[in-house]
């Protein structure tokens, strides 16, 4: 009999999202409303954030976060080449110039002082990525932000539940620091669709707050639950980025699991570490060992190929035959057809490596050792049939 697939992310549902949906359904209201409101207040108390604005993706809160930062097409914003293309996409639509930086091989984290030295009179943000779930140097980039009058988006699309700096991933460790989640179905938290903006300045969240509906004063929830008219009108050009109630009540129930879903992604991720160390062809990527100061989110677990390529695919083909839903995150983005020419004169030597020769396990809640020692075997066993 063949085996079922293990696919590379699967979310954890129960009868709590079933209730909850079916409830919000039966209510006449499935939009922006009650829900959205309380899924900002919970996550706030999370994370440890004055303010939290939910809006349609972490692409969104990163794009209205440059809006609202002031970023336009005089500016530049620094970024690595090494994420999902959404981080530099969402520069792009500011007008900004974005600016990359190599990041660490370690991590694949950008740092403080490889950012400082691409800085310019004409740098108005830096948008860092916890890529794969590993923590930011938060503080060091906070201090950066001090020193030069810049702003500090963090993409945490990875990283919720994470642990930068010895406060929650979200926190925001300065003033003009903004902290992005995703709530895509295959992160830590899983929505049908949706993210999340994280910021400490009660003025910049009510200016997102305004931008995420079409610059209207107002939501359409606040003028259902009154019989007072209000004429809804537009103070700036904003954009269609809300959040819906149906999307916070699957969110809701998935944040009260979100420890027990990190603890479990860790226990499997230690399982593929001990059953891999040895594995010939292959290494596994650092992470921080868990402490009150450092927790890696594990959205992500990967490891390298040792071989050149085209090594690393003809594996990840061989897996895919036999029902390992493994994966590649990601393509450099100076690889992508839109982005190539314009930075094809530059180098980034970790971001090529890192292309070439990374791969994504499966990793998920529903996973046990079985899996873990199938998937083992399998790579072994394609490892052995390409590289000998």
């Amino acid at each position: 009999m063949t085996e079922p697939q293990i696919i590379f992310g699967k979310p954890w549902f129960g009868s709590e999202e079933e209730t909850l949906v079916l409830r919000t359904l039966q209510s006449g209201w499935i939009g922006q409303g009650p829900l959205v409101g309380e899924f900002e207040r919970r996550l706030a108390e999370y994370v440890g954030a004055p303010h939290v604005v939910a809006v349609s993706s972490c692409t969104a809160a990163l794009h209205l976060a440059l809006v609202a930062a002031g970023v336009g097409p005089e500016d530049e914003v620094i970024t690595t080449p090494f994420t999902f293309v959404a981080t530099l996409n969402a520069i792009e639509h500011t007008g900004a110039t974005a600016v990359l930086v190599d990041p660490e091989r370690a991590d694949l984290n950008l740092t403080p002082g490889a950012v400082e030295s691409a800085i310019t009179e004409r740098t108005r943000a830096v948008v860092p990525v916890h890529f794969g779930g590993a923590p930011l140097d938060v503080d060091g980039f906070a201090e950066l932000a001090e020193r030069h009058g810049i702003w500090i988006v963090e993409d945490a699309a990875h990283a919720i539940g994470g642990i930068a700096g010895g406060r929650p991933v979200g926190s925001c460790a300065h003033e003009r620091s903004v902290v992005c989640f995703s709530f895509y179905p295959n992160k830590n938290l899983a929505s049908a669709e949706g993210g999340a903006l994280c910021t400490v300045d009660e003025a910049f969240a009510e200016r997102v707050r305004e931008l995420r509906l079409h610059g209207l004063e107002g939501d359409a929830w606040e003028r259902y639950r009154t019989d007072v008219y209000r004429p809804s009108l537009a103070r700036v050009p904003g954009y269609k980025y809300n959040w819906t109630d149906l999307q916070a009540a699957i969110a809701l129930p998935q944040l009260d699991r979100l420890e027990g879903f990190l603890a479990s992604r860790e226990y499997l991720a230690s399982e593929y570490d001990r059953r891999l160390r040895d594995v010939e062809h292959v290494s596994l990527l650092e992470r921080p060992e868990l402490t009150l100061a450092r927790r890696h989110a594990l959205h992500l677990y990967q490891v390298s190929v040792d071989a050149p390529p085209p090594a690393r695919d003809a594996i990840l083909g061989r897996l895919r035959e036999q029902g390992i839903g493994a994966a590649v995150h990601y393509i450099a983005l100076t690889r992508h057809p839109y982005y190539v020419e314009r930075f094809s004169s530059s180098s980034f030597p970790v971001s090529e490596w890192a292309s070439d020769s990374l791969l994504t396990l499966p990793l998920h809640v529903h996973m046990h050792t079985g899996d873990i020692e199938r998937v083992a075997v399998s790579l072994e066993s394609a490892v052995d049939q390409v590289l000998g």
